[in-house]
């Protein structure tokens, strides 16, 4: 919807950034859920479900990106989305 819609994001180079940032975000948020005082306690159950739901907001992340992209890329009358995605997933 940015992309059709936005009057600031319709150049590949501004989507991208903000495509990254969201990334950014999500691994921010990621990092924080998982307690070094749970490890340092050994709490190794709650490390371990910390971890594998960092995991999957990850996959579930990418395989979103790759939907909209597909979505973007059949529709849009912007342009197709050609990104770097070491550059957006990194």
């Amino acid at each position: 919807m940015i992309w059709e819609r936005s009057q600031f994001y319709t150049s590949p180079e501004r989507i991208q950034g903000l495509l990254q940032k969201i990334s950014n975000e999500i691994i921010k948020r990621c990092r924080d859920s998982i307690s070094i005082r749970d490890m340092l306690d050994g709490d190794v159950e709650k490390c371990m479900e910390d971890l594998h739901n960092s995991i999957e907001c990850g996959r579930s992340w990418r395989r979103i990106y790759g939907n909209v992209s597909a979505l973007v890329n059949r529709r849009s009358g912007h342009g197709k989305w050609d990104f770097n995605l070491n550059t957006i997933f990194a």
